[in-house]
């Protein structure tokens, strides 16, 4: 409540039941308190036939939300043995002892079905109280997700009044606007699009309704990509670092990084795809000048003379750490993060990034001033871009 903390679950939930074709009529919050949670649900169960509720179903004493549903619609709090057996089995199973704190999360309301977390404790709970059907989570969002998507989502699709499907094309390489005019006046049919940025990309959302809704969305997707299609990187869940891993593995290549400005950023984006040792030899931060001389084969003269931050020293880097890790690809990035180091010739943002394979070495140059992370996020992107557009 005090702001300290975003409420991203209510967004995530209402994003679904509207996928689902259910209409989302009011969004709440409350406090840890017995009858502020309490008003809270019976005005909700008022306004709506479905109510989510997530947070404080812990182990604590301010996870009251239970107890305060319960106490609302004078319904009594009933003990669960096959609960409180899963609990402490989930604990055993990380080889930690279990709270006598924790059997507080085997009292649901009565005529309540628990709900199974397999990723926590706390399970959900589906109760009706009063007039409407309520489903109880926990905060976490890793809990919730898991909860919604096996118990709850299957409950909403078999509710849903109309077909309703969505397609997020995930873009990277021209702001949103550039997109909005590349594809103003194309025919979509019954298709919606709209544009959301999470930095540093763009999604691209298709949403369609009807028997027909996928048939439609595929057909407006392939218009879209005869469009601008060379931006886009993936679809749904599908990251950039994934796209890019996909084309590592099919083309049977080896990736060796040698990252300055972005301080492992990269590497860390690339290993967090399964099976990245496959194609990814290793990396190396050399952020200081000696580590660029003697370990990735920058020479001396070239610092000298360009400066780390040049065209030079990043060729340099590429092909040094390509030999290095005896990879097929070297990608090197070097720059000024800021916000303090920059010059005339060579201002805050400043960034070269090379690639090198056998015999040939490609360079891309831009300014980009941001943040420190938000700047090490585009370079990763732009890096990333620069070796899918070589993979493709």
């Amino acid at each position: 409540m005090s702001g300290n903390v975003v409420d991203t679950n209510s967004a995530w939930i209402a994003d679904k039941c509207w996928m689902f074709g259910h209409k989302v009529v009011w969004h709440g919050g409350v406090g840890d308190y017995l009858e502020e949670i309490g008003d809270a649900c019976r005005l909700a169960a008022s306004r709506a036939d479905v109510v989510f509720v997530t947070g404080g179903l812990g182990a604590t004493l301010d996870d009251i939300t239970l107890e305060a549903a319960a106490k609302a619609f004078k319904k009594q709090m009933v003990f669960h043995e096959d609960i409180w057996r899963d609990i402490q089995t989930f604990f055993r199973k990380f080889g930690r002892e279990c709270s006598g704190n924790n059997k507080r999360q085997a009292y649901i309301p009565e005529g309540g079905k628990p709900l199974t977390n397999r990723v926590g404790t706390a399970p959900g709970v589906q109760v009706k109280l009063g007039h409407a059907i309520f489903f109880f989570l926990p905060g976490v969002p890793r809990e919730l997700y898991q909860i919604f998507r096996d118990s709850i989502m299957p409950w909403l699709k078999g509710r849903a009044e109309a077909a309703y499907e969505q397609k997020f094309l995930r873009c990277f390489g021209l702001p949103e606007a550039s997109y909005d005019e590349k594809l103003k006046g194309l025919d979509l049919g019954p298709v919606r699009m709209s544009f959301r940025v999470t930095f540093p990309e763009v999604k691209i959302k298709l949403v369609a309704r009807g028997k027909t809704a996928l048939q439609d969305i595929k057909r407006a997707e392939e218009k879209i990509r005869k469009k601008i299609g060379r931006y886009i990187f993936g679809a749904d869940d599908e990251t950039l670092e994934m796209a890019v891993a996909e084309l590592l593995k099919s083309s049977g290549l080896k990736l060796a990084l040698a990252e300055s400005c972005t301080g492992g950023h990269i590497s860390n984006l690339l290993t967090n795809v399964p099976g990245a040792s496959e194609w990814f030899r290793g990396g190396v931060v050399s952020y200081s000048n000696d580590l660029k001389t003697g370990i990735v084969g920058v020479r001396p003269a070239t610092l000298k003379k360009h400066g780390a931050v040049s065209k030079a020293c990043a060729e340099e880097m590429a092909k040094g750490i390509r030999k290095v890790a005896l990879a097929d690809i070297g990608l090197a990035v070097t720059g000024i993060a800021g916000p303090t180091g920059g010059t005339k010739e060579k201002p805050v943002g400043t960034v070269h990034i090379a690639l090198a394979t056998k015999g040939k070495t490609g360079h891309i140059t831009f300014s980009q001033e941001r943040g420190r992370i938000a700047f090490k996020q585009f370079v990763a992107y732009e890096a990333l871009s620069l070796l899918r557009r070589h993979l493709t």
